[in-house]
């Protein structure tokens, strides 16, 4: 469930895999220690914003010239450097379209999420992550399926900060986690959620969160490093046990879930947005910018 793509070249050492390759839907056939070049770590790059910018779309060319316009007057704002940012981010999407397209993957949806020092993850918060592309509207949140088995893959890795962390013995976490949500359900009991904000549903999620760092927090953890790429499975039944990491300093997370455009269009409607479209939030009050789909259409053009 987890893999790292190590920024070393000629390696043929792989770490320690929580999945075999037979498990995956659209899994590419390439070696995964294949170079993700020209990446060193960033300690001089500083965010002014904390925010985010998204794009959903087709795989983004490792070009600064077309970058969508969003792009850059996000980054304008949000860096101290924004051509530093480019330069880190480059290496990164020629890596990813080389990646995804073995996969037969064309489209995907793209964070870059920057935020600044925080203490919310010194305790970790262990979870798997849903799957977007499968409505089912008695599921949680927005009615995402966690255990549907079409594409259950993602992939993540950061510019700045430290990496995500993720539990090496997958099989157990999730049996642990599993168990204690199970357990915790059990006592909390049914009840009809009286507002979006339920205070019953808030409580059960502290409680399997502090319980689970006590269950958890003897086994091994790994980490991406910097020129890392987590590639990992999705959902409540095989996905990867992982939290975000405790982070003293400017973090810059990148998050890519791949997708077909008939699944990414039909997910963006769901929003109420086109396809394909780029958006940021978190800027200073005023800033509104992103790019509709009649943009790139007439890029197109």
């Amino acid at each position: 469930m987890l893999l790292f793509y190590e920024d070393e070249p000629g390696s043929t050492e792989t770490s320690q895999a929580s999945f075999e390759w037979s498990d995956f839907n659209l899994i590419p056939s390439i070696d995964p220690l294949l170079q993700y070049a020209g990446h060193a770590s960033t300690p001089h790059l500083a965010i002014n914003h904390p925010s985010s910018w998204t794009y959903c779309g087709p795989l983004l060319q490792p070009d600064e010239a077309t970058l969508p316009p969003s792009f850059h007057a996000w980054a304008d704002l949000t860096f101290s450097s924004p051509s530093t940012i480019i330069s880190h981010l480059l290496p990164l999407l020629s890596w990813l379209q080389a990646f995804l397209i073995e996969a037969k993957v064309h489209d995907y949806w793209l964070t870059i999420r920057c935020t600044a020092p925080t203490h919310e993850y010194d305790k970790p918060c262990w979870h798997t992550d849903e799957n977007f592309f499968v409505y089912d509207s008695e599921a949680p949140g927005l009615g995402f399926s966690p255990t549907s088995k079409e594409r259950c893959w993602k992939l993540c890795t950061t510019l700045l900060g430290p990496g995500t962390l993720f539990l090496k013995d997958n099989e157990t976490a999730l049996r642990v986690m599993r168990e204690t949500k199970k357990n915790e359900k059990e006592k909390i009991g049914l009840h009809a959620c009286t507002s979006i904000r339920c205070i019953g549903c808030s409580t059960y999620t502290e409680i399997v969160r502090d319980s689970l760092v006590g269950s958890l927090q003897d086994m091994e953890v790994e980490s991406p490093a910097v020129g890392e790429v987590a590639y990992f499975r999705v959902g409540g039944e095989e996905g990867a046990v992982h939290s975000e990491p405790r982070c003293d300093t400017d973090r810059i997370f990148i998050n890519i879930i791949p997708g077909t455009e008939d699944d990414l269009r039909r997910l963006m409607q769901r929003f109420g947005m086109e396809y394909p479209r780029a958006w940021c939030f978190g800027m200073p009050v005023g800033f509104v910018k992103s790019d509709e789909a009649c943009a790139f259409n007439s890029a197109r053009n």
